[in-house]
C-alpha cells in the first residue's frame, strides 16, 4: 500500500489537466465579491440528462445565487455543447480521468477561489438538485463540516437490489470504520465546509465519494445526512461498471482509504504525544 510521500493535506498543487482547467475556471470568476458557495457537477458523457439536472437547479441558495460550475470529463457526446447552450459554466478535460479526479479539480477551485462550501449534485438525474439546498444548510449553520442526501432515510427508486444490499453493507463497514453513523456512503449529492477540504488527503480518480466520507470523518469532520429521494438514470448509461467489479473496486477504496487515515491520524498522535513531552534533565 502507498502512503503520500507526507503527512500533507490537501494543496492547491495541480497536474498538466488541472492546470488546463484551472486557468478555465479562473477566466469564469467574477471581479471582485463572489458568492460563498459553489456547486460543482461532475460530467462524462450525459447529453441525455445534463438539461434535466440544469433546469431544478436552485437559483438561489440563503439570500446568495451559487456559482454553478459543469466539469466536462473528456466527454465524447454533447454534453460541452449542451452546457454552453444552458448558459453553465464549464471547465473540460482533454481526457477521461475519472470522477474522482474531476471532483478534486472542483474541490482545488473552491479553495484557491475561497469559497466558504462547495456541493456536488451528479449529472445523471438520479438525485434531484432541488434537494441541494437542504444539503449545504448544515454546512451554512456550521452545524456539520460534510453534509449529504440519503436514499437510506429517504427512498430509493432505482430497482436494483444488489446494489441496495451494498447501501446498507458499506455503510456498516464505514460505520465500523470510523465509529461514525452513515447510512449512505455513495450519495451523488453532498455539500462540504471548503475549510475542512483543505484538511483531506484525496487520490482516487474513481469512487471519490468512500474516500472523502472516510478521511473526513477520521479526520474529526461532522457529518449530517438529509433524506432524499434517488431515482432511476433520467438517460444515458452508468459509468460505474457491472455489480460485482463496482463492488470490488469500491471495497479497495473504503480498505485502502481507512488504512491510510487511520495510519497517517496514529503518526499524527505520536507526535503530537512526542512534542509535548517535558524534558527531562
Amino acid at each position: 500500500m502507498k502512503f503520500p510521500k507526507t503527512l500533507g493535506k490537501l494543496a492547491v498543487e495541480r497536474d498538466e489537466i488541472e492546470q488546463i482547467m484551472h486557468q478555465q475556471f479562473s477566466s469564469m470568476l467574477p471581479n471582485g465579491t463572489h458568492s460563498p458557495y459553489l456547486i460543482v457537477i461532475p460530467a462524462f458523457n450525459e447529453e441525455e440528462s445534463l438539461a434535466y439536472v440544469a433546469s431544478k437547479l436552485p437559483e438561489e441558495i440563503n439570500g446568495h445565487r451559487p456559482m454553478i460550475v459543469v466539469i466536462n470529463d473528456g466527454s465524447t457526446d454533447k454534453t460541452e455543447a449542451i452546457a454552453n447552450q444552458l448558459g453553465l459554466n464549464v471547465i473540460t478535460s482533454p481526457i477521461n480521468r475519472g470522477q474522482g479526479a474531476s471532483l478534486r479539480t472542483g474541490y482545488l477551485e473552491a479553495i484557491s477561489a475561497d469559497f466558504e462550501v462547495v456541493a456536488i449534485v451528479d449529472a445523471d438525474g438520479q438525485w434531484d438538485p432541488r434537494d441541494l439546498e437542504a444539503v449545504m444548510k448544515p454546512i451554512i449553520t456550521r452545524n456539520a463540516t460534510i453534509s449529504q442526501g440519503s436514499r437510506s432515510l429517504g427512498e430509493t427508486r432505482v430497482g436494483d437490489r444488489f446494489r441496495d444490499f451494498g447501501v446498507v453493507f458499506f455503510a456498516k463497514l464505514i460505520r465500523l470504520l470510523t465509529k461514525t453513523m452513515v447510512t449512505d456512503t455513495s450519495s451523488g449529492i453532498r455539500a462540504m465546509s471548503v475549510e475542512m477540504l483543505k484538511e483531506l488527503r484525496l487520490n482516487q480518480p474513481q469512487y471519490q465519494s468512500s474516500e472523502l466520507l472516510i478521511s473526513a470523518l477520521i479526520s474529526g469532520g461532522k457529518l449530517a445526512e438529509v433524506p432524499v429521494v434517488m431515482e432511476p438514470r433520467f438517460g444515458g448509461v452508468t459509468k460505474k461498471g457491472k455489480n460485482l467489479r463496482y463492488a470490488f473496486s469500491y471495497s479497495a477504496v473504503v480498505l485502502k482509504t481507512a488504512l491510510r487515515e487511520h495510519f497517517i491520524t496514529s503518526v499524527l498522535a505520536h507526535t503530537k504525544t512526542a512534542r509535548t513531552q517535558p524534558e527531562h534533565v
